[in-house]
């Protein structure tokens, strides 16, 4: 059977217009964006271990993740290349439940990540208004932190990147610039927390609040309301997988736009590995700097009270500002310019990750389109634009629904993304893993990375003993009231998930046979590009 009689068409209809910068950046904001507010958040739960050398634990087998995406890409580089790669290394269904799941916790973080857009705007004038005693700005601070401002605000982010995603161009050069502006913002909230020492704080922060020790105060509550520090921070280090892990997440979209990329092997390199690297570093340099800045016990106290909803009279004073520390770097150096600059630095990834996820997720349903698993339209490319048109319609009216949805229906909260990345994480390494010996011929045709050790292909050795993390991973973050609480609603979310997933490819498979169309047929070969 002719190429063209398996796939809807003979090319895809994709340009090739994504630089190695644009989509380096877009991997930052992916991988970044609202971290920093977790980071400081979550610190208790794993207090006082040393972070630098949990962050560096957990890249090893990151970068071994990182590394199966980067071969999916070059392997197969198509619209959804990570998707593609998957469905063809073991078994498509195998693939396609995988990427659907993934699919659907990217889907709900594109309303979650827009809804809670307006959060940080609630940060920005709550902590202007507090220092500057001023009732309008504080006003301003709560409209943000209301569910009303929170929807309009969500429904603007999902509209203003729904509109910039139209244009492929258009995307990607605002990708650039705003991982600049995003880049250098950093660096100067860098320098400005490296200025900052815990005793500055713990006299400015007294005098703000008018609490003598406030800062002690803090440390004192918490502890007494059952905060306890690990005896050894580098033994200990393991406890911080869990969040580490979560916080190093997404960096397989790059391969989503793969079939769009500029000079193939660098673009994914930078898009991934490189990109994960200079995370690594962006994580390391943030929570040592507010370590340093602020003192780690008490930025561990203040996070658990907060997360808590303890009755802590310093921090009922400023829990307008949560776990902002630009607002702590402000009452120490009282430069309101800087504290905007912060607040880009935190704000911005945030914001500009959005349409670069919609990119992701239409190229997901263009792919699945191409292999005849969704209706042909998914794939129709728009002319003028040069992008699944239909698909970035749909996918942007997904993002206002999931706005709508978390801000409405309090329930859709139990749809715990985190174990399902795990989850499809896991699956994508296992299958890498065996790709060699399932899919041999594919493999040999495909995968440029064929080199052996001890007769046993490389890819293997990678893909078992990252199964083998992430397996372990999800075994100690399993039950974490933060992280993945196990109680039936939870459950029964995942799986509706997963049974819809494979509902979808049973009616596939036995909707094309009827039209004498095997799908085996289909996924024996890659799209055309």
């Amino acid at each position: 059977m002719e190429s063209k009689r398996v796939f809807i068409r003979e090319t895809s209809g994709l340009v090739r217009e994504v630089s190695p910068w644009s989509s380096m950046l877009a991997t930052f904001a992916l991988v970044t964006g609202g971290v920093p507010i977790l980071i400081i958040s979550w610190l208790w739960l794993a207090p006082g271990i040393n972070w630098t050398l949990a962050f560096l634990i957990t890249l090893v087998p990151t970068l071994s993740m990182a590394f199966l995406f980067y071969l999916a890409g070059v392997s197969m580089p198509r619209a959804g290349g990570d998707y593609v790669f998957n469905s063809r290394a073991t078994h498509p269904s195998i693939g396609f439940v995988n990427y659907f799941a993934l699919f659907v916790a990217f889907a709900l973080s594109l309303g979650l990540y827009s809804y809670l857009g307006a959060r940080w705007f609630a940060y920005l004038f709550s902590g202007l208004g507090m220092f500057l005693n001023n009732n309008g700005l504080m006003n301003l601070g709560s409209f943000f932190s209301s569910t009303t401002g929170s929807v309009i605000v969500g429904l603007l982010i999902i509209a203003i990147s729904a509109i910039l995603s139209v244009s492929n161009r258009t995307v990607w050069k605002f990708t650039l610039v705003s991982g600049i502006i995003s880049i250098i913002t950093t660096i100067i909230m860098f320098y400005a927390l490296y200025t900052i020492n815990p005793t500055e704080f713990s006299n400015s922060l007294s005098a703000f609040t008018g609490i003598n020790n406030a800062y002690q105060e803090v440390i004192s509550y918490s502890t007494s309301n059952g905060l306890s520090f690990v005896a050894n921070p580098v033994t200990a280090a393991v406890l911080g997988i869990p969040v580490i892990w979560y916080y190093y997440t997404w960096y397989n979209l790059p391969a989503s736009w793969a079939g769009e990329m500029k000079n193939i092997r660098i673009n994914v390199l930078y898009s991934i590995i490189v990109a994960i690297l200079i995370i690594a570093v962006y994580y390391i340099l943030f929570t040592q700097l507010n370590i340093n800045a602020f003192g780690e016990r008490f930025l561990t106290s203040w996070g658990y009270i907060s997360c808590n909803g303890l009755n802590d009279t310093v921090y009922n004073s400023l829990s307008s500002i949560g776990t902002f520390t630009p607002f702590f770097a402000l009452l120490v150096d009282k430069s309101i310019p800087l504290y905007i600059i912060m607040f880009i630095a935190f704000w911005l990834p945030n914001f500009y990750s959005n349409p670069p996820l919609i990119v992701g997720l239409t190229r997901y349903l263009f792919a699945w389109s191409f292999d005849r698993l969704m209706p042909e339209w998914m794939a129709d490319v728009n002319e003028r634009f040069h992008i699944p048109l239909k698909s970035t319609l749909l996918v942007s009216i997904v993002g206002l629904i999931g706005v709508l949805l978390y801000a409405y229906v309090p329930v859709i909260s139990i749809v715990d993304v985190t174990v399902i990345f795990e989850i499809s994480y896991a699956v994508f390494a296992i299958s890498a893993a065996l790709m060699p010996y399932y899919r041999k011929n594919i493999y040999n045709n495909a995968v440029p990375i064929k080199r052996k050790i001890l007769g046993i292909p490389l890819v293997t050795w990678i893909g078992v003993p990252t199964f083998a993390f992430l397996i372990y991973a999800l075994y100690i973050t399993w039950g974490n009231p933060i992280l993945l609480p196990i109680n039936l609603p939870t459950l029964a979310s995942l799986a509706i998930i997963y049974g819809l997933g494979s509902a979808l490819y049973i009616y596939s498979y036995y909707a094309n046979r009827s039209k004498g169309l095997e799908l085996d047929l289909v996924f024996k070969e890659i799209p055309p590009e």
